[in-house]
């Protein structure tokens, strides 16, 4: 996938999360898509968790399920749920299993042995990771309601 295609799809990701279409005008349908431009090339040049989710969209597919792991306890992420859960058209096992370790490295993730069955790990956000996820979609929330 090339880097046109990439801004292409946040671009879309934009316009579908932010705001009802039918409200905005194109002066501000323009300003958010030029501020989430923005957004998205700033952090993709950071070295904390959101640089991470903003390399590849099967980085940032990683980053929320981990995030809902870590957010809900009910919702435990392990290699196996991602491999079955994320498409593969995003992804094969082989280059989901090496974000997951790229993560672990850089230490955004935390890996933790289910107690039920010793073979299955399960993933999480690091406190500090969370923390700056957390704050980010609040920060978003209020620039969706720009």
């Amino acid at each position: 996938m090339n880097k046109k295609t990439v801004e292409i799809w946040y671009v879309i990701l934009l316009l579908v999360l932010y705001g009802n279409h039918s409200r905005m005008t194109n002066n501000n349908a323009e300003y958010r898509t030029e501020q989430y431009l923005k957004e998205f090339y700033d952090l993709s040049n950071t070295t904390n968790i959101k640089g991470f989710y903003y390399e590849t969209r099967l980085h940032s597919v990683i980053v929320l399920e981990i995030s809902l792991a870590s957010l809900n306890k009910n919702h435990p992420v392990s290699f196996e749920y991602l491999c079955e859960t994320i498409p593969k058209k995003l992804g094969k096992r082989t280059t989901i299993q090496t974000i997951l370790n790229e993560g672990l490295r850089k230490g955004y993730f935390l890996k933790t042995l289910n107690e039920k069955d010793k073979r299955v790990k399960f993933y999480t956000l690091e406190k500090d990771s969370l923390s700056i996820i957390e704050n980010w979609w609040t920060d978003r929330k209020e620039f969706s309601n720009i």
